[in-house]
């Protein structure tokens, strides 16, 4: 009699016993969607805390958010949300709008006639700036303008440039020109001709007799003579044509027409040129 054959199953009861409850704790292979506690979304200054979403489509429409033509949105619309569950939203809008702007002078040197002394730049002409209206495009960005484009600009007025004449040849600065001697540095302060800055007794005169105001600087004769014809950089050309108690060595004080305007000066050092 032969030896009967052993039929075998190809996984012993154990073994099969053990891989259901493994298929079971691994789960599908795909991720599953965000929790609630990690997917956000960022729009409008405020943050939204979802329920699970898929896409960023989904959580956009999930958290009541509509976009706008221009709206930009990280990720895509389509996209899968990113691993951190974070949706941020740009506001993004354009804005059409016109202003005026100033069109500065400029100063235009001419040869003076033999008549004239060296060092004696003489202004012939005063200057005025210009107006254009320029109309713009902006974009806005979460309510902040971040660029403008130029749409269109129209000349309202002309500026009258200024006109100045002299024997030598000039240096140009910004707010004028000059052929001077020497350069200085000093503290500059400023005045305007009321009693707010001369005091109750003030009659508007210098102590030469000029009329004080705009283009009238006090100085220490003993270091700036009077009568000297300087240039102060973001002032202009002026006459050393008054003293002051206060001014003393390395001091002048420019004169304004208005208290306003010597406010505005306040206190500051500058480098003037002494023309003669």
């Amino acid at each position: 009699m032969g030896t009967p054959s052993l039929r075998r199953s190809r996984l012993p009861g154990t073994a099969a016993a053990l891989i259901l409850p493994l298929a079971l704790l691994t789960g599908p292979l795909s991720s599953p969607a965000h929790s609630a506690e990690n997917v956000r979304v960022l729009a409008d200054g405020q943050t939204v805390r979802l329920t699970a979403a898929e896409t960023v489509r989904d959580a956009l429409h999930q958290a009541g958010v509509r976009l706008g033509e221009a709206d930009e949105v990280t990720p895509a619309l389509d996209a899968a949300l990113p691993s951190d569950g974070v949706v941020r939203v740009k506001r993004i809008s354009f804005v059409e709008n016109t202003i005026e702007v100033k069109v500065p002078y400029r100063t235009i040197v001419r040869p003076a006639s033999k008549g004239n002394k060296p060092y004696h730049p003489t202004v012939t002409g005063e200057g005025r700036n210009g107006l254009k209206r320029v109309r713009y495009r902006a974009k806005v960005v979460d309510g902040q303008e971040i660029e403008r484009a130029t749409l269109a600009e129209e000349v309202v007025r002309e500026p009258v440039h200024e006109i100045v004449t002299s024997r030598k040849p000039l240096a140009l600065g910004s707010r004028g020109a000059y052929a001077g001697k020497r350069t200085m540095a000093v503290m500059s302060t400023a005045y305007d001709p009321g009693p707010g800055s001369c005091g109750k007794w003030a009659d508007g005169r210098t102590c030469n007799g000029k009329r004080a105001g705009y283009g009238i600087i006090a100085v220490d004769p003993k270091v700036i003579p009077l009568g000297a014809k300087l240039f102060v950089p973001g002032y202009g050309f002026g006459i050393a044509a008054d003293v002051g108690g206060a001014i003393k060595g390395a001091r002048i004080d420019l004169g304004f027409n208005s208290r306003a305007g010597a406010f505005q000066w306040g206190r500051k050092w500058v480098t003037i040129t002494i023309i003669d």
